[in-house]
C-alpha cells in the first residue's frame, strides 16, 4: 500500500542551501536511473505540444526545445519560471490540481510527480489526462531493491535527499496502479508498463 509523507524539499525556499544541495542529487539519481534519457526516446516529435507537470527547473523541457524549437512547450509548477529558461518555454505557476491546464491535445510528460498526489487525487488529475494524444509517466517503483539502492546511496546524498528518497519510494507505485488510479482504460488509452531495475515504473499511454 502506498504510504504518502512529505517531501522536506517541497516545504524548503527555492534558494535554501540544503534545497540547492539536494536538488543538484536528484539531478545526479535522474541521470543514474536515464529518467530523461527514456522520455527524450519516448515522445514523439511530430507531436503538436509538450506539457510537463511538475515542470521543476525546467531541463528536461530546455532539452525538447533545443531539439525541437518548433514545439509549443508549457511548464507547470508551483514553483516560479527559473532564470534563463527560455521565453519560448511558457511557464505556468500555480497548482495544476486545482486549475485547468493551458494547453490540451499534444503529449504530457509527468515525471517524477505523481507520487506526491492522493490516489483521490490522482483519479481527478486523470480527467484532466483524457484530453491528450500521448501521455509518458516516470514515477518511483515501490519495491526492494529500489529501497536497498536508496539505502546504499545515503552517504553520497544530503540528508534532505535521503529522507525524500525514501519516502518517494513509499509514495510510489507497482504494476497497474498508474494506469487504474487515472482510468486509462475508462478514457480510451492504450498503454503499456515497464520497471527498471534502478528504481523506474514507466509508462507509456495513447490515444486509442
Amino acid at each position: 500500500m502506498r504510504k504518502l509523507t512529505p517531501e522536506l524539499l517541497d516545504n524548503l525556499p527555492h534558494d535554501d542551501p540544503g534545497a540547492r544541495r539536494s536538488r543538484n542529487d536528484l539531478l545526479r539519481i535522474n541521470r543514474f536511473m536515464g529518467n530523461e534519457a527514456w522520455i527524450m526516446r519516448h515522445f514523439d516529435p511530430k507531436t503538436s505540444s509538450i506539457s510537463e507537470l511538475g515542470a521543476g527547473d525546467g531541463a528536461l523541457l530546455s532539452k525538447i526545445h533545443a531539439k525541437h524549437p518548433e514545439l509549443a512547450i508549457h511548464a507547470y509548477d508551483l514553483a516560479p519560471k527559473p532564470l534563463g529558461l527560455s521565453e519560448s518555454i511558457q511557464w505556468h505557476q500555480g497548482d495544476f490540481l486545482k486549475a485547468p491546464l493551458a494547453q490540451t491535445g499534444g503529449t504530457l510528460i509527468a515525471n517524477l510527480i505523481l507520487h506526491h498526489f492522493t490516489d483521490a487525487q490522482l483519479t481527478s488529475l486523470g480527467e484532466k489526462f483524457k484530453d491528450f494524444d500521448r501521455v509518458i509517466i516516470n514515477e518511483p517503483l515501490r519495491a526492494c531493491i529500489p529501497a536497498f539502492l536508496a539505502k546504499l546511496a545515503t552517504p553520497f546524498v544530503h540528508a534532505i535527499t535521503r529522507h525524500d528518497m525514501r519516502v518517494s519510494i513509499e509514495a510510489g507505485f507497482v504494476s497497474d496502479e498508474i494506469p487504474k488510479l487515472l482510468a486509462f482504460e475508462k478514457h480510451g488509452f492504450h498503454f503499456q508498463e515497464t520497471y527498471t531495475w534502478r528504481g523506474s515504473q514507466r509508462v507509456l499511454a495513447c490515444r486509442a
